[in-house]
């Protein structure tokens, strides 16, 4: 097993996931999602190799990772978004830095929220 495997095995990252697009053994696409494993989870990377953008494969990512429950022990199965809600996820959150990808999380259904910003100062 990998450093990686094992790391990702541990408890906290129970609620945690992947998925990735493959072109043959080339990585082309990648999408993480972590959870708090009761009522919210964040879509925390969503990458496309340059040559493969404008495919559809950041698309179908982040649509499957709308319809995927993971569960503990490293195990994951397809669920609909009623059954999301039965296991009391009721939000998936994307945080992004630029401008422009707002419309295109806007077309998968997210939108913009009010939310506060704290600064951490060392004490």
């Amino acid at each position: 097993m990998s450093k990686l495997e094992e790391e990702l095995n541990r408890p906290q990252f129970a609620d945690f996931f992947q998925l990735a697009c493959y072109d043959e053994k080339r990585l082309v696409g990648y999408l993480s999602v972590v959870s708090n494993g009761a009522t919210d989870a964040y879509i925390q990377d969503v990458m496309v190799a340059p040559a493969y953008q404008g495919q559809g494969i950041g698309t179908t990512l982040i649509e499957l990772s709308a319809h995927t429950r993971y569960f503990s022990r490293g195990r994951f199965r397809n669920q609909a978004i009623a059954k999301i809600k039965a296991h009391r996820i009721y939000m998936i959150h994307v945080i992004y830095g630029e401008e422009s990808l707002r419309k295109y999380y806007e077309k998968f259904g997210f939108y913009t929220m009010l939310a506060g910003q704290m600064e951490s100062h060392e004490v």
